[in-house]
C-alpha cells in the first residue's frame, strides 16, 4: 500500500516539476518598437531570454505611403526566419514563427519606396 502511495506522490511531483520547467522555459515576454521615420532603414534587437523551442509572434501596425518589408532573423546566425510584407495604406499585419534557435532576434525594417507614415512593431515571445 505504501509503495502505491509513494508512486502517486512521485508521479504528481514529476508532473508539477514538468509544468514548472515548461512555464519557466517559455515565459511570455513582449517587446515594442516604434518607427517614426519610415523613409530610413531601422534595426532592432529583441533581447528576450526565451527557450529555443518557443514561438515568436510579430504584429505590425501603422500607416505607410508605399509598401515596405520587415525581416525577423535569429540574432547570432542571421538566418531568415520571417519576412513580413507591409502594404501601402493602413498596416495591420500579424505573423507567427516557431523554433527560434537563439535567445535574441533581430528585426530589420526596409523602407522600399515609403517616405511618410509610422509603424509600431510588437513582438510576443512565448
Amino acid at each position: 500500500m505504501k509503495t502505491e502511495s509513494k508512486r502517486y506522490v512521485d508521479s504528481r511531483l514529476f508532473i508539477i516539476l514538468l509544468f514548472i520547467h515548461i512555464a519557466v522555459g517559455c515565459s511570455f515576454e513582449k517587446g515594442e518598437f516604434h518607427i517614426t521615420d519610415v523613409s530610413k532603414k531601422h534595426y532592432f534587437t529583441d533581447s528576450a531570454s526565451f527557450h529555443p523551442s518557443c514561438c515568436v509572434a510579430t504584429t505590425v501596425t501603422g500607416t505607410l505611403d508605399a509598401p515596405a518589408v520587415i525581416v525577423v532573423q535569429s540574432y547570432l546566425i542571421g538566418g531568415l526566419n520571417d519576412s513580413i510584407h507591409l502594404p501601402k495604406g493602413k498596416v495591420n499585419v500579424k505573423s507567427h514563427q516557431d523554433l527560434y534557435e537563439y535567445r535574441k532576434i533581430a528585426i530589420k525594417y526596409f523602407p522600399g519606396e515609403a517616405k511618410k507614415g509610422n509603424l509600431t512593431i510588437k513582438t510576443s515571445i512565448f
